[in-house]
């Protein structure tokens, strides 16, 4: 699915980009809501963090939890230092006041929060209204703007309120009542003022179904007629047991029971049992272990993949079942019953990753904590509809007479493609869904495309105008230097920060200096983007240019200044380590400003341009000149290590197999391996440079090709493969991809 196919999500990609509006992107499922926030987190120009309010929601959103990121304690959190109840509950209660007592974040964490300007949060259905309340408490304090909703972060929520809810404990909901009208998100205090903007993508790409696409709108609305009901119940066979081989999975509401069915039925398998175990490096905890560490299979079981294929060339999707065709002690072939061909399964790495602060760039990346490779395979002839989230079955035998929310049920009935692979294990009831009169009051909100465009021009005109006007602010900064300032508090002659308090003061009068000519600027800025007047943004934009001019070698200046400052330090003297900390410090606040200048500069250019700012096509980082972590200082930053467990090895030993001379063919049989694995190989070393992709396309398909990848906005195979009427296969469209440029 190329992103770019729905309107909607074009419209939620510019709001994003090019507005500071919070906004709640929701669809229905297998409408895209997963591919958006990929295609967001990868395309846009913010400093951005992806997280998930649990552990498991975290890791296949390849984010963060929102616990782990805001340092929340555990706990129930009330909007307010005085709690109005009788008597002390007996589970852990927060407020804002011991929220702050309780939060000891190092500057490293604070620096990464103060850079953070888009906060992703997926799978919103089960974050809880209090617990985004102490986001917001967090934010507003750390960042030290207490009068903005978040601190000034915005936040694009995602996931669709008619699936699993947010879990909250009776005695916790007898306390919250009192704060809250409902644990959905959206009943946040900090959203009350100004709800999120409610765009939904429509376009369903899991079912074609039109009866049963019917069905599931009007079961997720609450809205189901009897004839839905009679549609589902057609399909009701109480005791059905699939033949073997059939490819049901049987979906229920309780770990104990898919447990307890995949169990058995392995065990009637005959045969010699197989176990598989996880490599795991580095911090993942066993709570957010996408697979069973250790994977337990016989020859003939039943089993899901958890991931798409990763080459692209679509041989399974995340949920399709098979059979375990082969197994020995390293390997597995499985088999499908759809008369698609047999596919090697190879092992795949997640990564359980931290957001830092890079000091060389000072922009927010992405750091491995740790990774768990194993086969993305699982017993499946039993699942758990929370565990499905996310998976399409083509057959499922469905049983939610247990369900606890209306959601599971959604949840189940959504995974399939078609009705034809239906199968309820009891007849379906209108009383088993009950109503939620506060997500139809919500789902009021949502505007159409078109009211949405209307809204854009006016809020994109103010985010420009904020984001241009706070640039050429240095107050902020300068009140930085002058905290930093009043710290060289003792005797001089006790520590070398001490002795330099005289530069420092000289240091900070420049900045003094260089900020009345900002606000001079600043005058001249407000003139301009008078919000009641036309604008020049022509004009605008030469005069930031100007401004840029002027401002980068100042700057530039003070991290040389600061830079030669701490090479003259005695790096053996007294706190001399934790000075150069804070004086890095300084230095990123500058060269951040710096970069906000060239960013200004971006952002007014694409406005007159009408087009959509991105990562891609923003100007190059300012040159940073003295910068500390450039190699001024006299001791070198060692290289980090990283836990990210690349598959070179394997990778290379199939480059040099090729450099001896042998053909694709004859590397994959000699390796035992599929040619598709092989051609994966090669292309990633074709991506590297390290093979001439003339040696296995010629430059004119290369052309065609990439002008395919181009239109199409894609770096999926299928689609271009189609496009070009099937004219090449999936090698040659590989090898193209891996020389496409990074977006």
């Amino acid at each position: 699915m190329t992103i770019q196919n729905d309107k909607a999500a074009k419209i939620a990609s510019k709001f994003v980009n090019s507005t500071n509006r919070n906004i709640f992107l929701t669809g229905r499922a297998g409408t895209g809501k997963t591919t958006f926030l990929r295609d967001i987190s990868r395309r846009t120009h913010k400093n951005t963090i992806v997280a998930a309010p649990t552990g498991i929601a975290a890791i296949n959103a390849e984010g963060v939890t929102l616990h782990s990121l805001f340092q929340l304690p555990f706990g129930t959190f009330i909007p307010s230092d005085r709690f109005n109840g009788e008597q002390a509950p007996n589970f852990q209660l927060n407020t804002p006041r011991t929220l702050h007592q309780q939060l000891k974040m190092y500057s490293a964490k604070r620096n990464l929060l103060k850079k953070l300007e888009l906060l992703i949060i997926d799978e919103v259905s089960m974050l809880r209204a209090d617990i985004l309340d102490a986001i917001d408490s967090v934010l507003r304090s750390v960042r030290r703007r207490r009068d903005l909703p978040f601190g000034g972060v915005q936040v694009l929520f995602i996931g669709d309120l008619h699936q699993l809810p947010p879990v909250v404990k009776n005695a916790e909901w007898l306390v919250l009542q009192e704060y809250y009208p409902t644990m959905f998100f959206f009943a946040a205090r900090v959203l009350r003022d100004e709800e999120p903007l409610y765009i939904e993508l429509t376009k369903i790409y899991r079912q074609s179904d039109n009866v049963f696409i019917s069905v599931l709108n009007n079961l997720r609305d609450n809205q189901m007629t009897q004839q839905d009901v009679d549609t589902l119940n057609r399909y009701c066979i109480p005791g059905f047991s699939p033949a073997p081989g059939e490819g049901y999975v049987y979906l229920t509401t309780h770990n104990y029971k898919a447990d307890r069915i995949n169990r058995d039925e392995l065990q009637k398998l005959s045969g010699r049992a197989f176990e598989y175990h996880a490599e795991i490096e580095g911090d993942f905890d066993a709570r957010i272990h996408p697979v069973d560490s250790v994977l337990v299979l016989k020859k003939n079981a039943q089993v899901m993949f958890i991931k798409n294929d990763p080459t692209g060339e679509g041989r399974f999707f995340n949920g399709k079942i098979g059979k375990v065709e082969i197994l020995n002690e390293n390997e597995i072939k499985v088999a499908f019953s759809d008369g698609a061909p047999s596919v090697w399964v190879e092992k795949y790495t997640w990564e359980n990753k931290k957001y830092t602060l890079n000091k060389r760039t000072n922009e927010i990346e992405e750091k491995i904590t740790g990774v768990f490779g194993h086969f993305p395979l699982k017993l499946a002839w039993a699942i758990t509809v929370h565990k499905s989230q996310g998976l399409t079955f083509e057959k499922a035998i469905i049983d939610v007479s247990q369900a606890f929310a209306a959601g599971q049920v959604y949840v189940a009935l959504s995974r399939l493609t078609s009705l034809k692979g239906l199968v309820l294990t009891s007849p379906f009831q209108l009383k088993d869904i009950p109503a939620e009169p506060a997500l139809r009051e919500f789902a009021g909100l949502k505007k159409d495309t078109d009211s949405l465009d209307g809204q854009f021009k006016a809020l994109s005109e103010s985010y420009l105008r904020e984001e241009v006007m706070q640039t050429f602010n240095f107050a902020s900064l300068c009140m930085e230097f002058d905290y930093h300032l009043r710290t060289y508090t003792k005797d001089a002659g006790r520590s070398e920060k001490q002795k330099s308090l005289e530069w420092a003061r000289a240091l900070y009068a420049e900045l003094i200096k260089t900020k009345q000519v900002a606000d001079k600027f600043l005058n001249q800025l407000n003139r301009i983007l008078q919000p009641e007047q036309a604008h020049d943004y022509p004009y605008l934009h030469e005069r930031v240019c100007a401004a840029k001019k002027y401002f980068d070698p100042v700057l530039n200046g003070f991290c040389v200044r600061i830079a030669s400052h701490v090479d003259e330090l005695k790096t053996g003297g007294k706190g001399v380590k934790k000075y150069i900390t804070e004086l890095k410090g300084l230095d990123l606040l500058i060269y951040g400003r710096l970069q906000k200048i060239y960013k200004a500069e971006s952002l007014v250019e694409a406005f007159i341009r009408d087009i959509e700012l991105t990562r891609t096509s923003m100007k190059r980082h300012p040159v940073r000149a003295g910068g500390l972590e450039a190699g001024s200082t006299k001791k070198k930053a060692r290289k980090e290590k990283t836990l990210k467990k690349e598959k070179t090895d394997t990778k290379t030993i199939s480059l040099q197999m090729y450099k001896s001379g042998l053909t694709i063919k004859e590397i994959a049989a000699k390796r035992s391996f599929a040619v598709s694995t092989i051609e994966g190989h090669l292309a990633f070393w074709i991506g590297e440079g390290e093979i001439d992709i003339k040696t296995f396309v010629p430059q004119t398909e290369v052309d065609e090709i990439l002008a395919a990848f181009k239109k199409l906005d894609t770096t999926h195979l299928t689609p271009v493969k189609e496009l070009l009427d099937h004219k090449y296969g999936y090698g040659k469209l590989k090898f193209v991809a891996a020389i496409l440029p990074a977006s």
